[in-house]
């Protein structure tokens, strides 16, 4: 029911979804208000047998997850988080207040083994190859632990979903020297250099390095990794703009401008990717952008099902046993 478009961008997610043969009918559970979900099936003439968890508390206006969770828990966030905690379900998708999600999930499931702290993953895609960052904002003040442990996790997400044997970890900083950065970021570099994982761990980088093909996965604290993502998404769009401007006035065919932009369109709409992957706790949490239409839905429900095939959580928790092992 969350989102900038709501049930509207669920359901026509979860439909392409179908159609594109990420999930099926029986495979789908909906929560949320069912006269509002079955309205927005007939308009839209699907007799989809889906199964409906009716979530009877609506979060209207509330902002804070606290009041939000101690007010109205039977929500659809919280009813969704319910479903994995009783195993009914083996993923959860939305596009609902990022801090709602987080904390629901933070309460009603268990870190898994070895970690402390979940982090948000989100994947982006980069000059040469896809790199993903982590945390995007669950967690803005972190310890050096923490930093560690998100390492673990991105580099045991990025090698199950892209074949990379020993994904190459970077630590976000305004430098690359050792000696740059605040505390959080020198003391998390050393336990970085350290470590004896499941990564290799290239050092720190800078901004302006991330979309050049550096690392494989970019290490930060929830605050600043979240500023990253949100002025990349600003800018990749404003590019996009600026490009079919210049295409026009080079009286560029119409034809030829929408195959150019379409291109373009693919390596840097975060729809494309669908959502981030709440990661280090019992269960797949896919969060969306809160613009999030329809595609966008429709691939954070492949991304969330891939992760459960490539049972993720898994391979994590052998990632942080053998870091532990190693130490």
């Amino acid at each position: 029911m969350g989102g900038d478009h709501s049930v509207d961008a669920a359901i026509d997610g979860v439909l392409l979804a179908l159609e594109r043969g990420h999930a099926t009918p029986d495979s789908v559970i909906l929560t949320g208000d069912e006269a509002v979900i079955r309205r927005a099936l007939a308009d839209r003439g699907s007799d989809a047998a889906f199964r409906i968890v009716h979530a009877e508390d609506e979060l209207g206006d509330i902002k804070s997850p606290v009041e939000a969770m101690r007010s109205r828990p039977r929500n659809s966030v919280a009813l969704g988080i319910g479903l994995l905690q009783s195993g009914e379900a083996g993923a959860f998708v939305s596009a609902g207040n990022t801090g709602l999600v987080v904390a629901s999930a933070v309460r009603g499931l268990k870190c898994l083994e070895g970690i402390r702290r979940p982090g948000i993953a989100a994947t982006i895609h980069g000059e040469s190859a896809p790199f993903t960052v982590i945390d995007v904002g669950a967690n803005p003040q972190p310890k050096p632990l923490h930093l560690l442990h998100y390492a673990i996790m991105g580099s045991a997400y990025y090698r199950e979903a892209f074949g990379t044997e020993r994904p190459r970890v970077g630590l976000l900083n305004i430098g690359s020297e050792d000696s740059k950065g605040n505390p959080l970021a020198i003391e998390s570099s050393q336990l970085l250099k350290q470590a004896q994982a499941n990564f290799e761990f290239v050092g720190n980088v800078e901004g302006v390095d991330v979309f050049r093909g550096v690392c494989d996965v970019v290490v930060s604290d929830g605050f600043t990794g979240n500023v990253l993502l949100k002025v990349s998404e600003g800018t990749a769009e404003y590019l996009m703009r600026a490009f079919a401007g210049l295409l026009a006035d080079a009286e560029v065919t119409s034809e030829r401008q929408r195959t150019i932009l379409q291109s373009m369109n693919a390596r840097v709409d975060f729809s494309e990717y669908g959502g981030a992957l709440l990661l280090g706790i019992e269960g797949i949490v896919t969060i969306c952008h809160g613009r999030s239409k329809g595609p966008a839905i429709c691939n954070a429900i492949r991304v969330a099902s891939q992760a459960v095939d490539a049972h993720v959580n898994q391979h994590i928790v052998d990632a942080a046993r053998q870091a532990s092992a190693a130490t």
